[in-house]
């Protein structure tokens, strides 16, 4: 009776492939379909639910993986892989986060003008910590993390929940550095006092929250290893309400991340410079926003998925999300910095290019009241002219403009003088 079909299932499975024979046999009144048939089978969802949910109920996790792969492999059902786009979202954007923050610490240490800060060393340490979550996501990855859990062996399940506990722990840490970098600068540019009582106001916030935050996510689980042992179900122990933790810390994270985003833009209205330029740096800090979409979109995805029977695959998009929302505020809490690095950039082309002209035409400047050289090579001294060359005298006041002090601020990283 069950010519084609269960022998096929029992050579897949390797544990008790009885078992699963069993529940193919007493889940067949639920189908119209003939038994020797597998064709109609795998087509037949009331069939194929009432298989898995008979698995599930009789079986181990590991058994019930083996079963659903077996069935599906049987049935032509391609198991999905989203591990390489994992892979490469993650060591993209880690790679632009470790630039810019290697362009800012390299820009501070042999700059005259500014000097390694607190918001430059809390943000290369969180730059360093950052590496720490991408390499054990793209470990967990290269380990199968990203494809249907049932085409994944067990031994790598555990392990790529290792190195994700690994990459939380490490994503709670740097991304509290880098909130408080941002504010560790805010300090830095920031005169009045009152602004100041806010960014200290915040920054214990983060330091609070973040504590709390770090200490939740190592004590999930009771004991520790359940994080990565538990899926099994053959170890005892218990974990938090994961959904519930994850929304509410989604929460906070979403309202700090605001109240740090927005706390300069009065001071940025007010800054003394074109309004092209004032505009241009909002546009700048306003890119921090984006962070705000991202979290939404991990905290959708993490409430959407909290209580998967596809873990391995189904938050793969949270990873996603987790991964740029970290590496993308370490890019905007060095974007002030790189802008500077940008400006002082500009300035000493610019700087060529006035001596190149310099050098290409008479010391009168260039314009009104100048002259260009000719390769005659004779040497002309006031009162030697050619007879006939219109002469012109110009007074010229030189004086260098000042920066103002906003735009130091900006530009520098340092408080006005």
């Amino acid at each position: 009776m069950l010519r084609s079909f269960s022998p096929r299932l029992s050579n897949k499975v390797r544990t008790n492939p009885g078992l699963q024979v069993r529940c193919v046999r007493a889940t067949l009144t639920t189908t119209s379909c003939s038994p020797t048939d597998y064709t109609c089978l795998c087509a037949d969802e009331n069939f194929m639910q009432a298989t898995e949910a008979c698995n599930a109920a009789n079986c181990t996790v590991v058994e019930t993986l083996q079963a659903t792969n077996a069935t599906y492999s049987t049935c032509g059902v391609a198991i999905r892989d989203q591990s390489a786009t994992l892979k490469g979202v993650v060591a993209s954007l880690g790679f632009l986060a470790l630039a810019m923050v290697f362009m800012r610490l390299a820009d501070r240490a042999i700059s005259s003008i500014t000097q390694l800060g607190w918001d430059d060393l809390l943000i290369g340490l969180s730059g360093l910590i950052s590496l720490g979550m991408n390499v054990p996501v793209i470990v967990a990855a290269h380990l199968g993390f990203g494809t249907d859990m049932w085409g994944m062996k067990p031994d790598n399940i555990t392990l790529s929940l290792k190195w994700l506990y690994v990459a939380y722990f490490m994503y709670m840490i740097a991304e509290a550095l880098c909130q408080l970098s941002i504010l560790a600068f805010y300090l830095r540019i920031m005169v009045a006092p009152k602004s100041r009582r806010l960014v200290w106001i915040l920054l214990s916030l983060v330091v609070c929250f973040g504590l709390a935050n770090t200490f939740s996510m190592i004590f999930q689980c009771t004991p520790i290893n359940f994080f990565w042992n538990g899926w099994q179900g053959e170890t005892s122990g218990q974990c938090i309400d994961v959904q519930l933790f994850g929304f509410i810390r989604g929460g906070i994270e979403i309202f700090l991340d605001l109240a740090i985003l927005t706390l300069p833009l009065p001071m940025l209205a007010g800054l003394q410079m074109s309004r092209k330029k004032k505009l241009q740096i909002m546009s700048m800090f306003c890119v921090g926003f984006i962070i705000t979409i991202v979290s939404c979109l991990r905290l959708y995805s993490f409430v959407q998925f909290g209580n998967t029977q596809n873990p391995t695959y189904d938050n793969t998009s949270g990873l996603y999300w987790c991964a740029t929302e970290s590496n993308l505020f370490t890019v905007v809490a060095c974007m002030p910095a790189i802008r500077g690095i940008f400006h002082k950039a500009f300035n000493r082309v610019r700087g060529v290019n006035t001596e190149t002209s310099r050098n290409n035409y008479g010391s009168d400047g260039l314009g009104k009241g100048s002259y260009l050289r000719q390769g005659s090579g004779r040497d002309l001294r006031p009162g030697s002219l050619p007879f006939g060359v219109i002469s012109k005298s110009v007074d010229v006041d030189v004086h260098r403009s000042q920066r103002s002090d906003s735009d130091i601020e900006l530009v520098d990283g340092r408080p006005p003088t």
